[in-house]
């Protein structure tokens, strides 16, 4: 979502930035055997047996259940040549300062359709010390834009670009252990989100990004991404007493459609007594309700949401 998709195709309540940052890199130091499945794209079976045969490091809780480092998860796709760190220079050691090396290497795999390897970069930058988030704002968004950059000047195909777009939104959906803590899967008392582009939009990777984050912040999501009428989606909002609901608008489009969305939204969000987050390029001449918080960043769409996590959380 948000201000962060190219390709063609703290408030209050929050945590402070870097306090957010380092309780994020605690989390994801350990992963469940489940989380280390979705991460590499294979089935909970296979981890457990790499994790038997001695492939892929991992302790024993007292529990019995296996829990992975994720600097031994890294370590073993690197043993398996899924080209972790090819490409990525030394500015990188001290953390993401300069990520040109890293968005150029994503652009790379992204390029050759290679969802494994963008998510198998997104491990390594994330053991650098860079949130998910920081991940998806600074390396993959970037990377996405300059393949669209480079359809636009036929240095790509058509098809080439659709199958680069894929591999990202293929990664996305991989990435989301990045971002959680270890244990079972999201519980829907923890509050409910509803994440979508606005009507017409057919560009929905900003708004995939945006709903892995939130799953990995115990939302319950419902994510009807694109082409979902603005009445329908206001209807949904409301079913469903949405806590957070995020609207992407990517490219520019008409202001009286994308304001009548935006109007809609709020107004089911007042119902249901939630936020909406709306963000992209396609709203930057746009004049926002009230209700309405204009986000620039994915960092920024987790501190504004940081909040409704909690209030909710707690009543649990």
């Amino acid at each position: 979502m948000l201000k962060v998709d190219g390709s063609k195709g703290g408030s209050d309540g929050a945590p402070a930035e870097g306090e957010a940052d380092a309780e994020a890199r605690v989390k994801t130091e350990v992963l469940s055997t489940r989380q280390v499945a979705q991460l590499l794209g294979v089935g909970e079976a296979t981890v457990k047996r790499w994790a038997d045969s001695g492939e892929i490091d991992c302790f024993r809780t007292p529990g019995g259940h296996r829990k992975f480092r994720l600097s031994d998860v890294t370590g073993f796709v690197q043993k398996r040549q899924y080209e972790v760190a090819g490409g990525l220079g030394s500015s990188l050691s001290g953390g993401y300062e300069d990520s040109e090396d890293a968005i150029a290497t994503m652009e790379k795999y992204a390029a050759r359709g290679d969802a494994g390897a963008c998510v198998a970069l997104m491990a390594t930058l994330r053991l650098k010390g860079m949130t998910l988030a920081q991940i998806f704002d600074e390396v993959l968004a970037p990377a996405l834009r300059a393949v669209g950059q480079k359809w636009e000047k036929c240095d790509l195909s058509g098809a080439e670009e659709h199958g680069a777009t894929q591999a990202i939104i293929e990664a996305i959906a991989r990435s989301q252990p990045l971002a959680e803590p270890p244990g079972e899967p999201n519980r829907a008392d923890r509050g409910t989100a509803v994440v979508a582009s606005v009507a017409g939009e057919q560009h929905d990777v900003s708004a995939r990004m945006a709903a892995c984050l939130l799953r990995a912040r115990c939302f319950e999501v419902l994510a009807p991404l694109a082409q979902t009428p603005a009445r329908d989606l206001a209807e949904m909002i409301v079913r469903a007493r949405a806590s957070v609901v995020a609207l992407a608008c990517t490219l520019p489009m008409d202001a009286r459609q994308v304001t009548e969305q935006v109007e809609l939204a709020e107004q089911a969000v007042r119902q249901t007594g939630g936020i909406l987050l709306v963000g992209g390029p396609g709203v930057d001449n746009v004049r926002l309700p009230p209700g309405a918080r204009l986000m620039t960043s994915m960092s920024q769409l987790l501190a504004e949401s940081e909040p409704a996590r909690r209030k909710r959380a707690s009543r649990a």
